[in-house]
């Protein structure tokens, strides 16, 4: 039997059967409970340790997996946002400054969406290393998971608003993407998010041997947990994200249609850029669309279902455990692939050329500490 806790955990468990003509005795493998990970070890200990011959073949296929996904993505995340700060960063002359503020802060909280599967791999490596069973740790893991995966989806929904004013009301964007209100879009997000989440320092315990919320908790968590993290801290967003980007597909060939039109075939320069920023941005937004979208179409389903169906748990054990954890490590590809300008920041950061405004700074002061090193006399003979 697969039963389902407010949690989000999942255990196989075996009962005693209720046939009355059956023996009365109680079969060895009689009151067992199993769990795929560490993370579904609930506060009371188990009379007997779980087996893995009695799971389905495909459930311990997708654990596996998850263990590879668990070794690769946390690292590939590190160094990919890494990457991304230390191009943006060489790029803040170039493009706008809020712009780089939003990406930076993306970067970082990208990172922190990852709390879980960097703790996943310092269990690997030793038990005491890991942060989960520490009572201070078990709590702060679970609410820089929360906080990264809410301001990512939020900082991914304030970029395609953007690029979406950028497309439909291009002389309007310096005055609603203001540097000014942008600032303060993300100083809210950064301070609001983390404050919405803050019953996961409230309800996860760590008694030593786990971490998890106490059974009296459990139902006041899972309300809590449905609707302010998933309804609306991922859902909507991501939803608005949705929308965002089919209206900026429409406008943007509908914007070609008339240049085909009114045969204009020369763009400028900045027109040009913008276009590069639009598909950009519009290409990462679409990413992190359709890794959370198994996620979402999972948890649509009636939890009542998951209790008796296996495919319909190994469906939600994959999109949570497997996709979805790709979307914190892969917005610096679809930049990469996206951006020329910032494929071409990338290749000069790793040949270590410097940037043309710092060179051409550093000529202009040379060229001046040269003039004024002119002996005096020199200067006046030869005028």
């Amino acid at each position: 039997m697969l039963r389902y806790s407010e949690n989000n955990r999942y255990q196989f468990t075996t009962g005693k059967r209720s046939c009355k003509s059956c023996s009365s005795s109680t079969a060895a493998w009689n009151n067992v409970t199993g769990s795929l990970d560490y993370d579904n070890v609930t506060t009371s200990k188990p009379s007997k340790v779980y087996t893995y011959r009695g799971l389905p073949s495909s459930v311990l296929i997708a654990h596996k997996i998850r263990k590879a996904v668990i070794s690769i993505v946390p690292p590939l995340s590190l160094v990919s946002n890494s990457m991304s700060i230390a191009v943006f960063l060489r790029m803040r002359r170039k493009i706008q400054k809020e712009l780089v503020l939003v990406f930076i802060s993306l970067s970082v909280v990208d990172t922190f969406a990852l709390s879980l599967r960097f703790n996943d791999i310092m269990l690997y490596i030793s038990r005491k290393a890991a942060l989960m069973y520490y009572d201070v740790g078990c709590q702060l893991i679970y609410w820089l998971h929360s906080c990264g995966q809410v301001c990512s989806s939020y900082l991914v929904l304030l970029y395609t608003f953007e690029r979406f004013i950028s497309v439909r009301y291009p002389l309007k964007r310096a005055i609603i993407c203001s540097e000014r209100r942008v600032r303060m879009a993300v100083l809210c997000i950064l301070v609001f998010i983390p404050v919405s989440q803050i019953y996961y320092l409230y309800f996860y315990i760590s008694p030593g041997i786990s971490c998890g919320v106490r059974r009296r908790n459990r139902l006041i968590f899972g309300y809590l947990q449905l609707y302010i993290n998933f309804v609306l801290g991922l859902l909507l967003p991501y939803s608005c994200v949705a929308i965002l980007n089919a209206m900026i597909v429409y406008h943007m060939i509908k914007y070609q249609r008339k240049r085909a039109a009114l045969q204009a075939s020369t763009t400028s320069s900045e027109e040009r850029m913008q276009k590069s920023m639009t598909i950009m941005l519009f290409s990462a937004s679409t990413y992190s669309f359709v890794m959370m979208a198994p996620l979402f179409f999972s948890r649509a389903i009636n939890v009542s279902n998951v209790q008796n169906n296996i495919h319909t748990f190994l469906f939600y054990y994959v999109s949570l455990n497997i996709i979805a954890p790709w979307n914190y490590c892969g917005n610096f590809f679809f930049y990469f692939i996206g951006g020329r300008q910032f494929r071409k920041e990338v290749i000069d950061m790793l040949r270590c050329r410097q940037r043309r405004g710092k060179c051409i700074a550093s000529n202009t002061v040379q060229h001046s500490i040269m003039v004024l090193r002119r002996p005096f006399p020199q200067v006046l003979s030869s005028s």
